[in-house]
């Protein structure tokens, strides 16, 4: 028979911690409601039960395929790309092309046809006004990829061709907000397509190192729907449409848009009051919680001072911090980039769909990268068995 477990219990009869059982909440994969009191989670026993029997109860890896890959080390609070520190990286002001560079193992090459630009400028205008962002990226790299005679070349420096190409693209995809700087670093270029404000120094290189930081994180499910259209020997651009497709969900690419909707809420009302409604909305706290990390997210401690650094003499800030500190004494859970992206699009006034466009432009570095390793695999590797569960006979 069902029962009600609280957290503890439910964590416990998982075998996790409470942080990774709220991390599942957050991403859809187990439910909870609120006890009477308005503050105790419950979890259905049942659903807890089966929840466990589906992680245990899959010999194909179903739920915890194992890829080989050279790239990024993600592992107890450490994150590494090709053996380097990422997060040191940044700390020191790496550029995002810096890591792209390093993903890519070679310089990036920025000479674009000007009859891509111009197609792109084109196909832009038949979008409607307020289009979004994800929907600009994928026409964006539709285009190119049409324009691209040899996006079938699958070699390193035609794929390095073709991806500096497209990042170049990517920005110049999304309608201009501010004044544009043709300044150099891919970040500076991106700012006035985000939003009108001006940015300082300081704001810019915060935007940038959020694209650093989320330029590669393993194999998230973008990144492995980018490996599974690579294993079949798909090109470049359709690579990054697979990974396109998958980082639209609101559980990936999407999830800072709810943060930045959280704290706009905050800011008018008491935050108590908006983290309430928006978890009674969710059922679950947006930027907190995550899968791989049992403690905090480097990525979330790294962006997340840059923008207290950069935002400190806006009052706003201190509702950033009211929301953090709030959620954080109730629950078990750490913020993660998520929250800390979602805290940057809201202060610099962007669009809330403006974390997407950072993560799915930043993350086409890294689903670039792993299609250079996967071609170099077994084509067609990526084949998993379906397990039939409807009527023998109808």
């Amino acid at each position: 028979m069902s029962q009600e477990l609280t957290a503890a219990e439910a964590a416990a009869r998982l075998g996790v911690k409470r942080a990774t059982l709220y991390a599942y909440v957050s991403r859809g994969l187990i439910h909870r409601h609120m006890a009477m009191d308005g503050r105790t989670s419950l979890f259905d026993s049942a659903e807890i039960d089966a929840f466990r029997s589906g992680r245990r109860r899959s010999p194909d890896g179903e739920l915890d395929t194992v890829i080989s890959t050279a790239l990024t080390r993600v592992a107890d609070g450490d994150l590494r790309l090709r053996g380097v520190d990422l997060i040191a990286l940044v700390d020191r002001g790496a550029a995002y092309e810096d890591v792209v560079e390093l993903l890519w193992g070679g310089p990036l090459q920025w000479d674009s046809p000007r009859d891509i630009d111009d197609a792109v400028s084109t196909a832009q205008h038949t979008l409607p006004p307020d289009a979004a962002a994800i929907d600009r990226l994928r026409l964006t790299t539709i285009v190119v990829s049409a324009l691209d005679p040899l996006r079938f070349d699958l070699s390193v420096g035609a794929v390095r061709a073709a991806g500096s190409s497209l990042l170049h693209a990517m920005v110049l995809g999304l309608p201009l907000q501010g004044r544009d700087t043709s300044a150099n670093r891919l970040a500076d270029r991106l700012w006035p397509r985000l939003t009108p404000r001006r940015p300082s120094i300081e704001r810019r290189n915060a935007l940038n190192a959020a694209m650093a930081l989320l330029a590669d994180h393993g194999l998230a499910a973008s990144t492995f729907a980018a490996r599974v259209a690579a294993s079949v020997r798909a090109d470049p651009y359709s690579v990054v449409a697979a990974g396109l497709g998958a980082v639209g969900g609101a559980l990936h690419g999407a999830a800072s848009a709810e943060v930045h909707h959280l704290l706009a809420r905050a800011h008018v009302v008491e935050p108590s009051q908006a983290v309430g409604d928006t978890h009674r909305r969710l059922g679950a706290n947006p930027g907190f919680g995550h899968l791989v990390y049992k403690t905090e997210d480097p990525r979330y401690v790294e962006l997340m001072a840059r923008v207290s650094s950069a935002w400190a003499d806006d009052a706003r800030l201190g509702t950033v911090h009211a929301v953090r500190d709030l959620i954080g004494r109730r629950t078990d859970a750490m913020p993660n980039v998520d929250f800390a992206l979602g805290s940057l699009t809201w202060l610099a006034a962007m669009n809330p769909d403006g974390g997407e466009a950072v993560f799915a432009i930043a993350r086409t570095a890294g689903w670039l990268a792993h299609a250079l390793e996967e071609y170099g695999e077994k084509p067609l590797r990526f084949r998993p068995r379906a397990r039939y569960t409807g009527p023998r006979n109808v």
